[in-house]
């Protein structure tokens, strides 16, 4: 009677094992299969983070492409670079700039910084110089903490995040 116990305590064991190993596999499949779909056709909700209580949009803010072919050849600043090879964090200004009021797309800012000092050592953006439009004053540079990222995002605050170890520039 033990063993016999034993041998269908066992059957069913493997039986439930396998069945479970079919499920993790045939869910690890479409998951590692699965792409993004079409990048084209993608539309944001407008939400960027949900958490608790608090639910931030990226207000609507402009979006630009740094390699939009517009303008991603285009010298950055007084450098070698191209809009499209460093522009990530001028491109994102002039999100914030175009969202704010001041028709600036990465090209026409790229100009504009360059005979308004907007540049250091060649193609680094000088973060204050925009404020002469009028429309953004510069905070500072800050390693900040998820709560006042998000109260900065919840206030319709435009943040350029440094991303990828300091490898690139993004507006939250």
């Amino acid at each position: 009677l033990i063993c016999f116990i034993l041998f269908f305590t066992m059957k069913f064991f493997f039986a439930f094992f396998a069945l479970i190993v079919g499920l993790v596999a045939a869910s690890y499949e479409e998951w590692a299969t699965a792409d993004s779909g079409d990048a084209n056709s993608f539309k944001s909700d407008g939400i960027v983070l949900e958490t608790g209580n608090m639910t931030v949009t990226n207000h609507g803010w402009t979006e630009y492409k740094q390699c939009d072919s517009k303008w991603g050849s285009n010298k950055l600043g007084t450098c070698s670079q191209t809009i499209c090879s460093a522009g990530c964090a001028m491109s994102s200004v002039a999100m914030i700039l175009t969202t704010k009021g001041k028709n600036k797309d990465p090209g026409s800012l790229n100009s504009w910084l360059k005979s308004n000092g907007g540049y250091a050592s060649g193609c680094n953006i000088v973060w204050s110089s925009v404020d002469k439009l009028g429309v953004t004053k510069f905070q500072g540079i800050e390693t900040a903490s998820e709560s006042s990222i998000c109260s900065g995002l919840s206030q319709g605050h435009g943040i350029v995040a440094n991303v990828h170890n300091g490898g690139h520039y993004v507006l939250l």
